[in-house]
């Protein structure tokens, strides 16, 4: 018997082991901090890249970057993950692939066109677009999750990167599409989205990351880490912000950070100034004067994540997801000392205490109050 416990032992170890060789080296002497966002006039600058590689070792490249210079998605993510990773040799990127939506500046998208057959529809047999033009994939076909993975596999394995961005899973799984696809077709879609994640798991091998959005705490519904099986990074990506401004939401989200970190995975948690890139009258303000929001707002968001955060938590702080949002911007706070955290967070009614090596952190979730005390 003890021969057999010493082998179990000895191999959940391993798996731990290997499931940390292929994460992101992390680190508590500073905030830890990721990028996510792509930009819209050409690759980065010499100077943004270095910027970008001497804060952090994580980044997830979006959609749409490097245009107008490059025309496909595909091809300027793969350049710039070879520059990132020649200046940080350690940084992790992230290829983002939309798992529903057919954004047609992926070369990918080409292929989606000549395939109507692969078209979702609703019951009464017309195109599901979320918006004027922009289909969605019906992840119940096997087909379709085919060629999905097949790119994901391009991109990653035998491209630059180091894992995939599945995006929009919580709009997948919303109930209201029942009413458009009724519950037969809804339920084979939730099943579909399960086996994608399998079945890019399989192509990707065990050694690069899943990442997927996530986790999402409102008051119709709180979505926690749903999809555990073959991934191994989920987003927080509203705290504090559109629905999720509640007590009970940021509480939530904060406490679903804190789970999924401590069962093992990265959980990146995206906080917002009090504004984001839909709000027409604050971006309609002079850059200098969102700057100055931001550098005023960020003790409360920042508080919140060092309240709940666990080892291979990221912070991510901004209004948009294109690089000119804020994306580069950097904060006093990201340079002070922190340490590791001496407690798990401790809560009070709706406040919110811990203690690290170098800070202390105070959170009232009810008046959206926090100080952090830098020793």
């Amino acid at each position: 018997m003890r021969k057999i416990n010493l082998i179990i032992f000895t191999l959940l170890g391993f798996l731990s082991y290997s499931q940390q060789e292929y994460y992101p080296n992390f680190s508590w002497d500073k905030v830890p901090v990721a990028f996510h966002f792509g930009k819209r006039d050409g690759l980065m600058t010499k100077d943004e890249a270095k910027f970008v590689t001497s804060r952090s070792n994580f980044i997830v490249l979006e959609k749409a970057h490097g245009a107008p210079d490059y025309e496909y998605t595909e091809d300027a993510i793969a350049k710039e993950a070879r520059k990132l990773k020649k200046l940080n040799p350690g940084m992790k990127v992230i290829f983002y692939w939309n798992s529903f939506l057919d954004y047609n500046m992926y070369k990918a998208h080409e292929v989606y066109q000549n395939h109507p057959q692969w078209w979702l529809r609703k019951q009464d047999g017309e195109l599901d677009f979320k918006n004027k033009g922009l289909k969605r994939y019906d992840l119940s076909n096997p087909k379709v999750r085919d060629w999905w993975t097949d790119v994901a596999k391009n991109e990653i394995v035998n491209g630059s990167t180091d894992g995939i961005f599945m995006d929009a899973f919580i709009q997948v799984s919303n109930p209201a599409n029942i009413k458009l696809w009724g519950q037969k077709k809804y339920n084979d879609i939730q099943q579909g989205l399960k086996d994608l994640i399998k079945e890019t798991r399989e192509k990707l091998g065990d050694d690069k990351l899943i990442v997927y959005n996530g986790i999402r705490s409102t008051f119709q519904r709180n979505v926690g880490n749903n999809f555990p099986d073959y991934t191994d990074v989920v987003m927080i990506e509203h705290f504090g912000h559109f629905a999720s401004t509640s007590k009970e939401s940021m509480l939530t989200d904060i406490q679903e950070m804190e789970k999924a970190g401590k069962s093992g995975k990265i959980v990146v948690f995206k906080a917002w100034p009090g504004f984001a890139w839909i709000d027409k009258e604050a971006m309609s303000k002079p850059y200098v004067e969102k700057q100055k929001i931001a550098k005023n707002s960020i003790t409360f968001p920042l508080a919140a994540f060092l309240a709940g955060a666990q080892e291979h938590s990221y912070f991510i702080y901004n209004w948009g997801y294109r690089m000119e949002m804020g994306c580069l911007e950097w904060y006093p706070e990201f340079d002070k000392p922190l340490g590791k955290p001496l407690n798990d967070m401790v809560i009070n009614g709706w406040v919110l205490t811990r203690e690290y090596e170098h800070a202390l952190v105070w959170v009232n979730l009810e008046t959206n109050e926090a100080k952090i005390n830098w020793k």
